[in-house]
């Protein structure tokens, strides 16, 4: 069940870091957000669709193997989920729909917390 999770985790990743990738204008239109300087958009989605997605496939596939990458794709989770917060409540963002991002803030808290619960909880997957 947890190993099925991560794969979950990894396809919403990959859906949400390609839109950010191949697609930062729409994100910008959805959100109405300035389009002057968005290349930001792509750095993170390749971040998310290299780290989350591949990452936690690679982990899927031999846990075992991977708990130090297990480790490094939780921590840098982490890290932009805090990056995240600290620009949405520095207003921070150009986008007039900050619903979308606020959804996004939401979906990163939500999987930063399930992987520190599979660490935590599951460490056993990771036994070698």
């Amino acid at each position: 069940m947890i190993r099925k999770s991560l794969v979950l985790i990894s396809i919403f990743s990959l859906l949400y870091g390609l839109v950010f990738f191949l697609a930062p204008n729409f994100f910008a239109e959805i959100t109405e957000a300035e389009k002057t300087n968005i290349a930001w958009l792509r750095n993170i989605g390749a971040s998310i669709s290299g780290v989350l997605f591949i990452g936690l496939l690679l982990v899927y596939k031999s846990p075992k193997k991977n708990y130090d990458l297990f480790l490094v794709i939780t921590i840098t989770s982490i890290l932009q989920t805090i990056g995240l917060i600290f620009s949405r409540f520095f207003n921070e963002f150009s986008a007039q729909k900050t619903i979308i991002i606020d959804f996004t803030i939401y979906s990163a808290i939500f999987v930063s917390i399930y992987l520190i619960y599979i660490l935590i909880k599951y460490n056993n997957i990771f036994d070698k």
